[in-house]
């Protein structure tokens, strides 16, 4: 009775929303947090279609992690609070990008070397967004 009821919650719970659902929400920082997961989500789906060979799909799903992280990154511009005086949030991204870049990294070695190119766009720009938030952060106050 009890895997029933976990296997029915767990078929209960909404995926992760679209992109068009992020840009729609009007709470910057709750767009930030959705957008984040958004794109954790589609770095794994990304991973999933690498292991059943279709690097279409990977490549679209790096391209949606991509968007996911710089929607992330407009709408904590768009709340006007700095990393510095306001860290969680930022703290919270940077974090899962952190994850996000591991991950990434164990995906691209298992990648052949032809392959690799797709990985390149996607994740510099991710690891630019995240050393930015990093350097926020962690920065000397001005």
């Amino acid at each position: 009775m009890t895997a029933l009821f976990t296997l029915l919650l767990l078929l209960s719970q909404p995926g992760p929303p679209g992109l068009e659902q992020l840009r729609a929400d009007p709470n910057p920082e709750h767009r930030a947090k959705l957008a984040i997961e958004y794109a954790q989500a589609a770095e794994r789906a990304a991973e999933a279609a690498y292991s059943k060979n279709d690097l279409a799909t990977v490549t679209a799903e790096l391209k949606n992690m991509q968007t996911g992280v710089e929607i992330a990154q407009q709408a904590f511009l768009q709340t006007g609070r700095t990393p510095q005086r306001h860290p969680g949030p930022y703290k919270s991204a940077e974090l899962r990008t952190e994850e996000m870049l591991v991950r990434l990294g164990d995906l691209e070695k298992r990648m052949d070397a032809d392959e690799r190119a797709v990985m390149e766009g996607p994740r510099t720009k991710v690891q630019e967004i995240h050393d930015a938030w990093f350097e926020g952060i962690m920065g000397k106050k001005r």
